[in-house]
Protein backbone atom coordinates (compact mmCIF):
# COMPACT_ATOMS: atom_id res chain seq x y z
CA UNK A 1 0.00 0.00 0.00
CA UNK A 2 1.42 3.38 -0.91
CA UNK A 3 1.58 6.17 1.63
CA UNK A 4 -0.18 9.35 0.52
CA UNK A 5 3.22 11.08 0.29
CA UNK A 6 4.84 8.38 -1.82
CA UNK A 7 6.46 6.43 1.02
CA UNK A 8 5.70 2.75 1.31
CA UNK A 9 3.59 2.16 4.35
CA UNK A 10 2.86 -1.13 6.01
CA UNK A 11 -0.29 -1.13 8.06
CA UNK A 12 0.84 -3.63 10.63
CA UNK A 13 -1.83 -3.28 13.31
CA UNK A 14 0.34 -5.16 15.75
CA UNK A 15 -1.25 -5.80 19.11
CA UNK A 16 1.23 -4.56 21.71
CA UNK A 17 0.22 -4.69 25.36
CA UNK A 18 -3.34 -3.99 24.38
CA UNK A 19 -2.52 -1.05 22.11
CA UNK A 20 -2.64 -1.02 18.33
CA UNK A 21 0.47 0.31 16.62
CA UNK A 22 -0.29 1.32 13.01
CA UNK A 23 1.50 2.90 10.10
CA UNK A 24 5.14 1.95 9.66
CA UNK A 25 7.04 4.21 7.27
CA UNK A 26 9.33 2.40 4.88
CA UNK A 27 12.31 3.51 2.82
CA UNK A 28 12.64 6.89 1.10
CA UNK A 29 9.70 8.87 2.46
CA UNK A 30 9.35 11.77 0.00
CA UNK A 31 9.16 15.12 1.76
CA UNK A 32 7.35 17.74 -0.28
CA UNK A 33 7.74 20.60 2.21
CA UNK A 34 10.77 21.44 4.33
CA UNK A 35 11.05 23.92 7.19
CA UNK A 36 14.80 24.17 6.66
CA UNK A 37 15.80 23.01 10.14
CA UNK A 38 15.87 19.99 12.45
CA UNK A 39 12.13 19.28 12.28
CA UNK A 40 12.69 17.90 8.78
CA UNK A 41 14.26 14.79 10.33
CA UNK A 42 10.86 13.70 11.64
CA UNK A 43 8.17 15.18 9.41
CA UNK A 44 6.52 14.35 6.09
CA UNK A 45 4.34 17.17 4.82
CA UNK A 46 2.91 18.78 1.72
CA UNK A 47 2.57 22.51 1.13
CA UNK A 48 -0.44 24.11 -0.52
CA UNK A 49 -0.07 27.68 -1.78
CA UNK A 50 -2.38 30.05 -3.60
CA UNK A 51 -0.81 32.51 -6.04
CA UNK A 52 2.53 32.26 -4.25
CA UNK A 53 1.03 32.72 -0.78
CA UNK A 54 1.32 29.77 1.64
CA UNK A 55 -2.11 28.41 2.56
CA UNK A 56 -1.63 25.23 4.58
CA UNK A 57 0.67 22.33 5.31
CA UNK A 58 -0.60 18.81 5.95
CA UNK A 59 1.25 15.61 6.77
CA UNK A 60 2.70 13.56 9.60
CA UNK A 61 5.09 13.62 12.54
CA UNK A 62 7.27 10.49 12.75
CA UNK A 63 8.34 8.53 15.82
CA UNK A 64 10.52 5.57 16.76
CA UNK A 65 9.88 3.24 19.67
CA UNK A 66 12.70 2.86 22.20
CA UNK A 67 11.70 -0.60 23.37
CA UNK A 68 11.03 0.67 26.89
CA UNK A 69 7.72 0.91 28.72
CA UNK A 70 6.56 3.95 30.67
CA UNK A 71 5.93 2.61 34.15
CA UNK A 72 3.39 5.32 34.97
CA UNK A 73 1.07 4.74 32.01
CA UNK A 74 2.06 1.27 30.81
CA UNK A 75 2.51 2.65 27.29
CA UNK A 76 5.49 1.95 25.01
CA UNK A 77 7.92 4.89 24.96
CA UNK A 78 8.55 6.66 21.63
CA UNK A 79 10.47 9.72 20.51
CA UNK A 80 11.25 11.59 17.31
CA UNK A 81 14.07 10.21 15.11
CA UNK A 82 17.06 12.57 14.97
CA UNK A 83 18.06 12.17 11.33
CA UNK A 84 21.07 11.02 9.34
CA UNK A 85 23.58 12.99 11.41
CA UNK A 86 22.65 10.82 14.40
CA UNK A 87 22.33 7.61 12.34
CA UNK A 88 18.56 7.78 12.72
CA UNK A 89 17.35 8.43 9.18
CA UNK A 90 13.92 6.95 8.54
CA UNK A 91 13.94 4.15 5.97
CA UNK A 92 17.75 4.03 5.98
CA UNK A 93 18.97 3.48 9.53
CA UNK A 94 15.67 2.49 11.11
CA UNK A 95 11.96 2.06 10.57
CA UNK A 96 9.79 4.98 11.62
CA UNK A 97 6.08 5.15 12.32
CA UNK A 98 3.53 7.91 12.09
CA UNK A 99 2.76 9.26 15.55
CA UNK A 100 0.61 12.25 14.64
CA UNK A 101 -1.18 13.79 11.69
CA UNK A 102 -0.32 17.47 11.17
CA UNK A 103 -2.49 20.34 10.00
CA UNK A 104 -0.70 23.70 9.90
CA UNK A 105 -1.39 27.27 8.84
CA UNK A 106 1.15 30.07 8.28
CA UNK A 107 1.84 32.73 10.87
CA UNK A 108 4.55 34.34 12.92
CA UNK A 109 5.57 34.43 16.58
CA UNK A 110 8.13 36.15 18.80
CA UNK A 111 10.86 33.94 20.25
CA UNK A 112 11.18 34.01 24.05
CA UNK A 113 13.46 31.21 25.23
CA UNK A 114 14.40 27.59 24.72
CA UNK A 115 15.97 26.02 27.77
CA UNK A 116 13.65 25.82 30.77
CA UNK A 117 12.77 23.51 33.63
CA UNK A 118 12.49 20.64 31.15
CA UNK A 119 15.91 21.34 29.66
CA UNK A 120 16.23 20.71 25.91
CA UNK A 121 12.58 21.25 25.05
CA UNK A 122 10.54 22.99 22.36
CA UNK A 123 11.25 26.73 22.08
CA UNK A 124 8.62 28.99 23.66
CA UNK A 125 6.94 31.61 21.50
CA UNK A 126 4.97 34.74 22.41
CA UNK A 127 1.73 35.41 20.52
CA UNK A 128 -1.48 37.35 20.85
CA UNK A 129 -4.48 35.08 21.22
CA UNK A 130 -5.96 36.47 18.01
CA UNK A 131 -2.90 35.10 16.16
CA UNK A 132 -3.78 31.52 17.11
CA UNK A 133 -5.84 30.00 14.27
CA UNK A 134 -9.50 29.17 14.83
CA UNK A 135 -11.29 26.85 14.79
CA UNK A 136 -9.02 24.05 15.89
CA UNK A 137 -6.35 23.08 18.43
CA UNK A 138 -3.27 24.87 17.15
CA UNK A 139 -0.92 24.61 20.13
CA UNK A 140 2.49 24.33 18.48
CA UNK A 141 4.53 26.86 16.48
CA UNK A 142 7.60 25.98 14.44
CA UNK A 143 9.83 28.46 12.62
CA UNK A 144 11.27 28.31 9.11
CA UNK A 145 14.68 29.26 7.73
CA UNK A 146 15.80 30.49 4.32
CA UNK A 147 16.44 26.83 3.39
CA UNK A 148 12.68 26.20 3.46
CA UNK A 149 10.62 26.02 0.28
CA UNK A 150 8.05 28.21 2.00
CA UNK A 151 7.33 31.27 -0.22
CA UNK A 152 8.32 33.46 2.75
CA UNK A 153 11.81 31.93 3.04
CA UNK A 154 13.50 34.96 1.50
CA UNK A 155 12.09 37.17 4.27
CA UNK A 156 13.40 35.19 7.24
CA UNK A 157 15.32 37.43 9.68
CA UNK A 158 18.95 36.48 10.18
CA UNK A 159 18.29 35.75 13.86
CA UNK A 160 15.79 33.04 12.89
CA UNK A 161 18.33 31.13 10.78
CA UNK A 162 18.61 28.35 13.36
CA UNK A 163 18.87 24.61 12.81
CA UNK A 164 17.93 23.72 16.37
CA UNK A 165 15.96 25.36 19.14
CA UNK A 166 19.15 25.94 21.13
CA UNK A 167 20.57 27.90 18.17
CA UNK A 168 17.82 30.50 18.53
CA UNK A 169 19.38 31.68 21.78
CA UNK A 170 20.40 34.36 22.44
CA UNK A 171 20.20 36.23 19.12
CA UNK A 172 16.55 35.52 18.30
CA UNK A 173 15.16 36.62 21.65
CA UNK A 174 12.43 39.22 21.04
CA UNK A 175 12.64 38.59 17.26
CA UNK A 176 9.50 37.70 15.30
CA UNK A 177 10.06 34.66 13.09
CA UNK A 178 7.81 33.33 10.29
CA UNK A 179 6.60 29.77 10.61
CA UNK A 180 3.58 27.55 11.05
CA UNK A 181 0.96 27.02 13.74
CA UNK A 182 0.25 23.30 14.03
CA UNK A 183 -2.67 21.19 15.13
CA UNK A 184 -1.52 17.64 15.78
CA UNK A 185 -3.67 14.55 16.09
CA UNK A 186 -2.26 11.32 17.49
CA UNK A 187 -2.97 8.25 15.36
CA UNK A 188 -1.90 5.76 18.00
CA UNK A 189 -1.25 5.52 21.75
CA UNK A 190 2.26 5.78 23.20
CA UNK A 191 4.33 7.66 25.78
CA UNK A 192 6.22 10.53 24.13
CA UNK A 193 9.72 11.22 25.40
CA UNK A 194 10.94 14.78 24.86
CA UNK A 195 12.56 17.61 26.79
CA UNK A 196 13.14 15.61 29.95
CA UNK A 197 9.53 14.47 30.21
CA UNK A 198 7.54 11.40 29.21
CA UNK A 199 3.95 12.31 28.31
CA UNK A 200 1.22 9.69 27.70
CA UNK A 201 -0.48 10.17 24.33
CA UNK A 202 -3.84 8.74 23.31
CA UNK A 203 -5.49 8.83 19.90
CA UNK A 204 -7.06 12.15 19.01
CA UNK A 205 -6.21 15.86 19.31
CA UNK A 206 -2.98 16.35 21.27
CA UNK A 207 -2.61 19.71 23.03
CA UNK A 208 0.08 18.62 25.49
CA UNK A 209 3.21 17.12 23.92
CA UNK A 210 4.18 20.03 21.66
CA UNK A 211 2.56 22.97 23.46
CA UNK A 212 4.92 25.96 23.18
CA UNK A 213 2.76 29.11 22.94
CA UNK A 214 2.50 31.87 25.55
CA UNK A 215 -0.16 34.56 25.38
CA UNK A 216 -0.90 35.68 28.96
CA UNK A 217 2.33 37.04 30.36
CA UNK A 218 3.93 39.47 32.75
CA UNK A 219 6.09 42.33 31.52
CA UNK A 220 9.65 41.04 31.28
CA UNK A 221 12.59 43.47 30.98
CA UNK A 222 14.13 43.16 27.52
CA UNK A 223 11.03 41.60 25.94
CA UNK A 224 8.66 43.81 23.97
CA UNK A 225 4.98 42.94 24.62
CA UNK A 226 2.95 42.00 21.56
CA UNK A 227 -0.18 43.81 22.76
Amino acid sequence: MNHKYGAKVTLCFILFLGFILPVSVGADPKVDFVFGNHIDTHQITKLKSKKGVPNNVKGDFLIIFTGDIDQASGLPIARHPRGAAQNEECGVDLDCEVGWDIKAVPGEATFLFHSGVNGDDHPVWLVNRVQIPQPGSFTHFHWITSASNDPRAGEVPAECEAQNASDLEPDAQDVTCPGWFMQITAVQSFAFQHGGEIVPVTRGKDNATHLNLLSNYAVVPGINPTR
